[in-house]
């Protein structure tokens, strides 16, 4: 086994000894997980990264970084094969919302002008796992204008 770098930073836990180069910069090249053709596997790896990411800065800082429209977005286009630009979803129009984990509520506001034909809310839990609801557009009230708040737990029984 060859010499670790003096330009490396490494961990020993007494059973195995990693290092990564620190005078590198970042590493440019795909994520070796996911490879280049395998889209869901890209998206995959792109999700667990972003709630990692999201995870760490509250913990560091306590603040929260603005990813979770993003996470949201990649979500719904790995458990609801929606496409990742709203310009590519051809199924009608999809309102996508999300609830942020650590917030003070668990309410939505549906912007009723808005057009769609399905909801999906997708929720960030404190945990930072994520899980998603969906409800068809006439599930809510028929009117055209104004703000709808949606908790949720009244979209549990619309699944």
């Amino acid at each position: 086994m060859g010499k670790i770098p003096e330009d490396a930073i490494h961990w020993d836990s007494g059973d195995w000894i990693d290092w990564h180069r620190s005078a590198d910069g970042l590493d440019e090249g795909p994520c070796g997980a996911a490879a280049e053709e395998d889209t869901l596997a890209r998206l995959t790896a792109l999700h667990v990264n972003l709630l990692r990411a999201a995870k760490t800065y509250h913990v560091v800082s306590g603040d929260h970084l603005p990813v979770y429209p993003a996470i949201a977005e990649v979500y719904a286009a790995i458990h609801f094969d929606l496409p990742m630009r709203a310009a590519d979803r051809k199924n009608g129009p999809v309102k996508l919302l999300h609830i942020p984990p650590l917030g003070p509520n668990t309410t939505v506001e549906v912007n009723l002008a808005d057009d769609f034909d399905l909801l999906i809310v997708v929720r960030i839990k404190d945990s930072f796992a994520v899980e998603a609801r969906t409800l068809p557009r006439d599930a809510l009230p028929a009117k055209s204008k104004g703000l709808y708040t949606l908790s949720w737990k009244s979209m549990s029984s619309h699944r």
